[in-house]
């Protein structure tokens, strides 16, 4: 794993997620409101995070743009690189969109989820010593134009943390066998780890431990929807996938 998730608001961001939209990286673990995705390199691709936008609107198509809230600590005036949608844009400045407000918006029709590809990269090194933070906004709008803004932004932090090191980072060592399932999700299980599943309304609706092993939940008596599904191991360290139950 390149990366650290350091913060982890499952309950806040799930009201984003059932309203409009949902936001994964490239393991399947939802970007929650919030959030700080810490890297201890700026080396490429290790210091990219990959992520994927799904619509979870059931009726309407959804157009999506990044914004580059804020930045500290940076020595460069602009952030690198991020990717969203049909191409990548460079140098990105304070309060830029991405795509541009002079080009269109994300599509992204129902049910789908936008494709390889996107990601944020830094390559500023800061000072050394101190964090290099940048604050970015997903924001929906309610037109294809991309000029009516709708909803509540999903904000995350990228950082550049150099005392970090790429082999410090931990993580919840464990595989799901797949995230479609239908009576029960099997678990592979390589340490320790508390399990809470939620629904899209925040609710809780099951939790359990797990030792070593293959371990399997029920979930025959769950509606037909998906789920948010955080493990947490005895480090500390967090995992949240999002499964659908069908």
């Amino acid at each position: 794993m390149k990366f650290k998730l350091l913060v982890l608001s499952v309950l806040g961001s799930i009201t984003i997620a059932s309203a409009q939209y949902s936001v994964m990286d490239d393991n399947g673990n939802v970007l929650n409101d919030g959030d700080i995705i810490e890297f201890g390199t700026t080396d490429y691709p290790d210091a990219s995070y990959d992520f994927f936008v799904t619509n979870e609107n059931p009726d309407n198509e959804i157009y999506s743009r990044v914004q580059l809230m804020s930045a500290e600590n940076q020595t460069n005036a602009t952030f690198e690189q991020l990717c969203y949608g049909i191409q990548c844009y460079y140098e990105i400045q304070m309060l830029q969109f991405v795509p541009p407000l002079n080009e269109a918006p994300v599509a992204i029709r129902v049910g789908a989820t936008t494709g390889l590809g996107n990601h944020f990269y830094n390559n500023d090194p800061g000072n050394g010593t101190d964090s290099v933070d940048y604050v970015f906004a997903f924001r929906q709008f309610e037109d294809a134009d991309g000029t009516i803004e709708i909803g509540t932004p999903l904000t995350f932090t990228y950082r550049y943390n150099p005392t970090l090191g790429v082999k410090g980072v931990s993580k919840v060592n464990l595989s799901i066998e797949s995230t479609i399932v239908t009576d029960q999700m099997v678990l592979q299980v390589n340490e320790p780890v508390a399990m809470k599943m939620y629904d899209l309304q925040g609710r809780l609706v099951k939790q359990a431990q797990f030792q070593d092993g293959t371990h399997t939940v029920n979930v025959s008596d769950l509606s037909t929807q998906a789920y948010i599904v955080q493990f947490r191991n005895n480090g500390g360290a967090v995992r949240t996938t999002k499964i659908m139950v069908k």
